[in-house]
């Protein structure tokens, strides 16, 4: 099976006629339609219906176009392997929702800038579930809270680490983090993510008995939610956000300090390994590493 003819039916199905097949191709239009037929004889199906104007691909040549399009992705995958310098081919990474606003953007254009023959697909979700997906190959690698434990095959890089603060309205008379956390309500980071996990642990450890109001799935809503009055937390100084909002106040942990570390997890043995260390770099030279040493230590116990 020739390539090109695949290229050819993705060509007619992107333009929408053989001529503008053609015309993208560089090809007269009688050689588009015979790899087209070419392609029919060796397949024997019908790939164009040929008695619409123009014509259009049939079912079986929607089905053709959608394993071309995965053959022509593994095909420049495979050329990418004789490649020393730039990265080609097609990616699949996961990330946290809550680096997809200031962290991952940056990084992905300064790669795809760096690399303009890499394609980069990316899918968001809890990081107990991306991390499964890069386990059974359905993500090249994901950007994720630590969890506490790696399953074998995959390894982990830190990116970065964010200090998690109790944050409250900027009109709540100061007070202690304990006295604060103890006498108004709480809203939690969904506990079905390993912040959220890490965050209940804390309360439970110190012996924090919570007025639990609401549990929520998005950094971005609590802090809002806070910010109105509605409630304190506990929530991760995310890297790239400004240190201070005037509608809040954020008043360190510890100790002991809470940390949320950000992490790109991959196999140990895969094709993008080459992807995923230019990725890492880009992710540290934007993130850089936070300190965790020399910060003050808040009055936690009153």
């Amino acid at each position: 099976m020739n390539l090109r003819f695949l290229q050819t039916v993705i060509a007619v199905s992107t333009t929408g006629s053989l001529a503008g097949a053609a015309d993208m191709l560089g090809l007269s239009h009688s050689a588009v339609s015979l790899q087209i037929k070419a392609l029919e004889d060796e397949l024997q199906i019908r790939i164009l219906d040929r008695s619409t104007r123009p014509p259009r691909l049939t079912d079986d040549g929607l089905s053709v176009l959608e394993y071309g399009e995965q053959l022509l992705k593994l095909a420049a995958d495979i050329r990418s392997i004789g490649q020393s310098d730039s990265l080609v081919g097609a990616v699949k990474i996961g990330v946290v929702p809550s680096v997809l606003v200031k962290l991952i953007p940056p990084a992905l254009a300064n790669l795809r800038l760096a690399h303009p023959k890499l394609s980069i697909d990316i899918a968001t979700g809890m990081s107990d579930d991306l991390m499964s997906d890069v386990a059974k190959r359905k993500l090249d690698f994901a950007l994720l809270t630590q969890p506490g434990m790696i399953p074998d095959g995959l390894t982990e890089s830190v990116i970065c680490e964010e200090p998690l603060d109790v944050i409250i309205a900027a009109d709540i008379p100061a007070a202690s983090t304990r006295e604060i956390l103890m006498e108004n309500p709480f809203i939690l980071f969904n506990r079905r993510t390993w912040t959220g996990q890490q965050i209940d642990h804390y309360l439970r450890s110190e012996k924090l008995q919570v007025k639990l109001a609401m549990e929520i799935d998005s950094i971005e809503a609590i802090e809002a939610l806070v910010a109105h009055g509605l409630g304190v937390s506990i929530s991760p100084r995310r890297v790239g956000f400004p240190e201070s909002d005037p509608r809040l106040r954020r008043l360190p942990i510890g100790p002991p300090f809470l940390l949320r570390r950000l992490t790109l997890v991959q196999r140990d043995r895969g094709p993008r390994k080459r992807v995923a260390k230019a990725l890492e770099r880009e992710l540290k030279r934007i993130a850089g590493q936070t300190a965790t040493t020399g910060m003050e230590a808040p009055d936690s116990h009153g």
